[in-house]
């Protein structure tokens, strides 16, 4: 089967249009193959676009984005918030990511290895952790030895001790920390990975399968993307993760596939349904490239037939 049987058209081509160099060196690294070395001058054009160059002009030696004791301070415009967008982004690392990545892993990580904001009644931390580990491992921290014992409590938690992944924020099972802590394990490099975090990516995908999801009443706003997302979560993301684990042959899964499906435009765009956490790089209510990335990406994923692979693109 072919990808672009599900599509209304074919939007590759429209996903390489400069006006979002993020988008573009997402797709020539995911959709075309490129290795790292190949994006180089892709992920320069990233740090000088305007909506990132003027994040990264905001950051001070003292405070970050926010305060130097506290990461999480500012919520999804501080310091912890501003580098796990960056990191969605595909933004490489610089100066102030690094600063920002030491300040987290030195003052964001509580005594157990996890990340979690303090000073508060019920501390969510899965979320967080799979956002923080996300963002470490694509800025070049994975093999930290702070990180890695903040991936042993991840997966200790998820493979023995299942009560800990419940939220009280969320009243129970977190369905976004799930996806968040999926997209932390799935960012390790395959070959790096062992038969425990291969044993916890099963585990999540299939705690995620078997959720109760009402998308037209109580989970509506599962069907509003929007991207860069903080720690919420929705059914692209969510498919998005899914389509790099086996359960993307799921029937369950194609379920959620179907409705994903009914989301494309005429064009064969997804549409930004939410304000994202960088509001000015791409209107809500329009289509959105990286959504449409998401979108594409996964179902290369899941039907095949990407002709684009280790191709040269036109533009």
């Amino acid at each position: 089967m072919n990808w672009l049987r599900y599509v209304k058209r074919d939007p590759v081509p429209w996903l390489l249009d400069p006006a979002n160099p993020s988008a573009r060196a997402l797709t020539l690294k995911y959709i075309f193959g490129w290795p790292t070395a190949r994006i180089e001058k892709e992920q320069q054009s990233i740090v000088e676009w305007p909506a990132v160059h003027q994040v990264l002009k905001q950051c001070t030696p003292n405070h970050l984005w926010g305060r130097i004791d506290n990461p999480y301070y500012g919520g999804a415009a501080g310091t912890f918030g501003t580098v796990y967008m960056l990191a969605q982004l595909g933004v490489p690392r610089t100066p102030e990511i690094e600063s920002a990545c030491e300040n987290l892993l030195g003052q964001g990580r509580n005594l157990e290895g996890r990340f979690s904001p303090e000073g508060e009644t019920f501390t969510p931390w899965l979320c967080y952790t799979g956002m923080a580990l996300r963002s470490l491992w694509h800025f070049g921290y994975g093999d930290d030895l702070r990180a890695q014992s903040s991936w042993r409590a991840l997966l200790e938690a998820v493979l023995t001790r299942p009560e800990l992944l419940q939220c009280p924020l969320a009243g129970g099972a977190c369905r976004s920390g799930l996806v968040k802590a999926l997209a932390a394990l799935l960012s390790m490099p395959v070959a790096q990975r062992t038969a425990p975090e291969n044993k916890a990516i099963d585990s999540l995908a299939d705690n995620l399968m078997n959720q109760l999801y009402d998308f037209k009443g109580r989970d509506a706003a599962w069907l509003w993307p929007t991207f860069p997302r903080y720690y919420d979560t929705d059914l692209l993301e969510m498919c998005y993760w899914l389509a790099q684990t086996s359960y993307r042959k799921f029937a369950r899964y194609r379920e959620f596939l179907q409705d994903l499906l009914n989301l494309q435009n005429a064009e064969g765009r997804w549409i930004k349904r939410q304000m994202g956490t960088m509001p000015a790089a791409e209107r809500i209510h329009h289509p959105s490239r990286w959504l449409t990335f998401e979108a594409v990406y996964t179902l290369m994923l899941t039907y095949g037939g990407n002709t684009y692979a280790a191709g040269r693109p036109e533009s």
